[in-house]
């Protein structure tokens, strides 16, 4: 954006460096006329017909230099000036005039004699021109390139990066860190770095603070239908392992039942807890009659008494359910082998992945075949399904149908198994493993990672299927208790039964209780009939809320603070204010011009510097004005004036200043065109 100059421009007889003279001022045009406008005392143009630089001066355009009047040269010692063409255009041509005095053509100067002479030149040393690198080790990036006898400039950077360094290892009192102390770069041993230089919010624990450790006993009784049990400390340093076995009781451990082919197991008894209680047999029954039957491989004939059961023949069929004999056998396979095209040709490898070569699409000679190299999934006439061995082959002859046949030469199970899972098909040849199916080999135990889903009944060691379910639909899922004189106890079972027992309330009276501080030192008695008050201590209120069984006390912390997410520490450029206390003060201190007030739970800063007005003024030059004033209560000379015109650009203009105003001068008006109104700017400094 061109800067305005609405005055003079005073160099204090200073040059003018590397200016450019274009437009306003000084413009291109091809003579005095098309100038235009009302030249001005001083204003320059130049002329491009006759390419000259001209000024207006004394209400004229005056050339710059005014020309060439008259030229008078003479012949030097060792100069002809040899002038041709006309006075009003001579061409001068000067040429030496001593006289070479050999015949040899060499590089010569002119010496004082004016006689040519041979210089005698030293031999140039040789220059080379090796390239030189620089390169950063560990811990230090950059690097640079240069020749040794290149014509510019260059420079080689190094940067520090400590990501290249190792990282690991144990840090010792000897190790050393590296900071920049102020602008100086050191190291310091980590051993003398004292902790109060760094800003930790969590204070140190003191004695003070350390909850108070207890070791009470804590004792687990089996309950009905449950052994054992064990204690443990609230505060032991040991692991403690606690174990609950179910009490022997019903049946017991044993196996029952019979292997006899007589006898069968009639019934199971199970406890509520669904242990086996007793198990009963019986005679088993026998097979009274058998029926006919002719489909299928197996045929049945004969009298209901004495069946004769034997094997259905068939020739071999597609989905045929009737065994084959051997004749049968020979005679489908040898039909077969009759619709195998003859004179089978040989072609080499087919890699099935890549189909090379090419096969798809292709329409071969009949009895062209491939074997298969790579296992892939190159469709030929549909067939996708290759692995190494198979035989590719074209059959457009007898049984065929112009397509590609596959000969499945191959079995393969593609896959991989886990050392303890169990394998099982993740497809029509793949098989792999899963977690969540195990075996160990050392205990013969399987492992299901989730459920195992069945049609019939899941048989075990002890017990099956059924007799888990009815144990689960026996567990307990709730328990609740009822009345007030009479306690009922009630347990609820997954199906929805329930097991209860009752007891007389009270159990017992309590004459008296002993009431404890926290920290144990000190204790009270209180009997029956005297008054328990609870006292309120700071921070804390409490709430009696009666009702006809009873009443609660209700104890609330009201001084909340430490519980909180509060700024303890406040951190300045001289130092932190460290809270030490629940009630500790921060106070906000005024100076340099900033006062402070509280009212309230309000903290109020001020600066005693004033306002706006006390530091800012401003006014205009006019549109058609020389001058504009702005006028201000400063008291100094100290200010910056900045003028700018309608269209925010910055325009030059002279300035007076005193302790109260501020003038602005130009040297012609404004007009609406040239940016009209001015604005003046003025800002106190200091």
């Amino acid at each position: 954006m061109a800067i305005n100059y609405l005055n003079n421009v005073n160099f204090n007889r200073n040059e003018l460096q590397d200016a450019q003279l274009i437009r306003s001022q000084v413009e291109n045009q091809p003579n005095d006329a098309a100038v235009g406008g009302t030249p001005v005392e001083g204003q320059l143009y130049f002329n491009t017909t006759s390419d000259v630089l001209k000024i207006y001066a004394d209400g004229a355009w005056v050339e710059v230099g005014g020309g060439v009047i008259s030229i008078a040269l003479n012949d030097g010692t060792y100069i002809d000036v040899n002038s041709t063409g006309t006075a009003a255009n001579p061409v001068f041509a000067p040429d030496l005039s001593a006289v070479d005095g050999t015949a040899v053509a060499a590089t010569r100067f002119l010496s004082k004699d004016n006689t040519w002479d041979v210089p005698a030149f030293p031999t140039p040393p040789t220059v080379n021109n090796g390239t030189l690198t620089m390169t950063t080790s560990t811990g230090l990036d950059g690097g640079a390139t240069f020749t040794a006898n290149q014509s510019s400039n260059s420079s080689f950077a190094v940067t520090l990066d400590l990501n290249e360094l190792p990282v690991g290892g144990t840090l010792i009192a000897t190790d050393q860190l590296i900071a920049l102390n102020g602008t100086t770069e050191s190291r310091q041993l980590i051993s003398n770095i004292p902790l109060s230089i760094f800003n930790n919010d969590v204070p140190f624990l003191t004695s003070g603070d350390l909850p108070t450790v207890s070791n009470a006993t804590i004792t687990l009784s089996a309950g009905i239908g449950l052994d054992t049990g064990g204690a443990f400390t609230l505060n032991q340093a040991a692991n403690e392992t606690i174990t609950f076995d179910l009490a022997p009781a019903g049946a017991g451990a044993g196996i029952y039942g019979s292997t006899s082919d007589s006898i069968k197991v009639d019934t199971i008894a199970v406890d509520q807890y669904g242990r086996v209680t007793a198990v009963t047999t019986g005679a088993t029954g026998q097979v009274n009659s058998v029926g006919t039957n002719t489909s299928g491989t197996i045929a049945i004939e004969g009298t209901v008494i004495n069946p004769k059961v034997s094997t259905r023949t068939a020739a071999v069929v597609n989905n045929g359910t009737a065994l084959a004999t051997g004749d049968q056998i020979y005679d489908f396979v040898t039909a077969q082998i009759a619709n195998v095209p003859s004179g089978l040709s040989f072609e080499g490898n087919w890699d099935a992945s890549t189909d090379t070569p090419s096969l798809a699409g292709t329409t071969p000679a009949n009895g062209v075949f491939y074997i298969v190299s790579v296992a892939g999934s190159t469709s030929l006439s549909g067939i996708t399904d290759w692995k190494v061995g198979d035989w590719a082959v074209y059959v457009s002859d007898g049984a065929g149908t112009d397509a590609w046949q596959k000969v499945d030469n191959t079995s393969t199970l593609s896959g991989s198994g886990v050392a303890g899972q169990v394998s099982f098909w993740t497809g029509t040849a793949n098989i792999a493993g899963d977690a969540g199916l195990t075996y160990d080999s050392t205990f013969n135990n399987f492992t299901v990672g989730n459920k195992i889903v069945a049609g019939g009944v899941i048989a075990a060691l002890d017990g099956n299927s059924t007799d888990w379910n009815t144990s689960y639909a026996n567990m307990i899922t709730g328990f609740s208790d009822s009345g007030s004189g009479t306690i009922t106890l009630t347990l609820t079972q997954q199906d929805g039964g329930t097991l209860s027992t009752s007891f007389a309330n009270p159990q017992g009276t309590m004459s008296s209780w002993t009431i404890k501080e926290g920290n144990g030192t000190e204790s009270t008695s209180v009997d029956n009939g005297d008054v328990l008050t609870i006292a309120q201590g700071a921070g804390i209120e409490s709430e009696l809320t009666s009702t006809v069984s009873g009443g609660t006390i209700t104890i609330t912390n009201t001084d909340r603070g430490s519980s909180q997410n509060i700024f303890k520490n406040v951190a300045s450029s001289s130092g932190t204010a460290v809270a030490d206390n629940n009630n500790d003060t921060l106070t906000v201190v005024g100076a340099g011009g900033i006062s402070t007030a509280v009212s309230g739970d309000t903290l109020t800063i001020t600066s005693s510097n004033g306002t706006n007005s006390d530091f800012t003024a401003t006014d205009t030059i006019a549109i058609g004005s020389l001058s504009g004033t702005v006028t201000h209560n400063f008291g100094t000379k100290n200010t910056i004036v900045q003028t700018i015109d309608q269209n925010g650009d910055t325009v030059f203009c002279d300035i007076t200043r005193t302790t109260s105003t501020c003038v602005a001068t130009i040297s012609a008006a404004q007009t609406a065109g040239t940016g009209g109104i001015i604005t003046i700017l003025v800002q106190k400094i200091g």
